[in-house]
């Protein structure tokens, strides 16, 4: 199997762009944590995450110095429950966020496939924690992505059709023995 069996078509194109509002907005909306990104004209670009998102939110003293954490080299402190955060103050942060492009907040150096790309190596991007991996074409253009669901469903749909063809070949085996047992 390939990629352009599971993958899932792109419905809402998000773009380098567009302001963080709308991507925050559309991660809300769908439930999703990890969204492809492109060009103006549907070159890929990279991958927005929450994990990549909730940087912003947190105090500026818990992500300053060091190496590892999230992305952009930040280091995340385990415990940090002395700070007493306010909804008022974490929405204060989300507020300074809102205006910032996408493109100044994505992943870019990510792993993709192609449509022709054996299924089993987007498995293994996927199982090395890139949950949705894009699936572009030889000019870069975004032509769907693939994550776990996706291949579920693409898994489904593909035992699905092959029952059916087994079903019509054997039901035709059938047909033409007892036309041979009738002559």
């Amino acid at each position: 199997m390939d990629c352009k069996t599971v993958m899932a078509p792109i419905k809402t194109c998000l773009y380098t762009d567009e302001s963080a509002s709308s991507v925050i907005a559309f991660m809300v909306e769908k439930h999703m944590g990890l969204v492809p990104v492109t060009e103006r004209d549907g070159t890929f670009a990279g991958l927005i995450s929450g994990d990549g998102l909730m940087k912003y939110l947190l105090p500026s003293s818990l992500t300053s110095m060091g190496s590892g954490g999230l992305l952009g080299g930040f280091k995340i402190h385990k415990s940090a429950s002395y700070l007493n955060e306010t909804a008022t103050e974490m929405h204060e942060r989300l507020e300074m966020l809102q205006d910032r492009p996408i493109g100044e907040l994505l992943d870019r150096h990510v792993k993709v496939a192609h449509p022709d790309t054996p299924l089993i190596d987007a498995l293994m991007m996927i199982k090395d924690k890139q949950y949705v991996v894009p699936v572009i074409d030889e000019n870069n253009k975004l032509v769907g992505a693939i994550s776990f669901f996706s291949v579920l469903y693409g898994l489904g749909e593909e035992h699905s059709r092959e029952t059916a063809e087994q079903k019509r070949l054997d039901g035709r085996a059938k047909r033409e023995l007892e036309k041979e047992d009738s002559q």
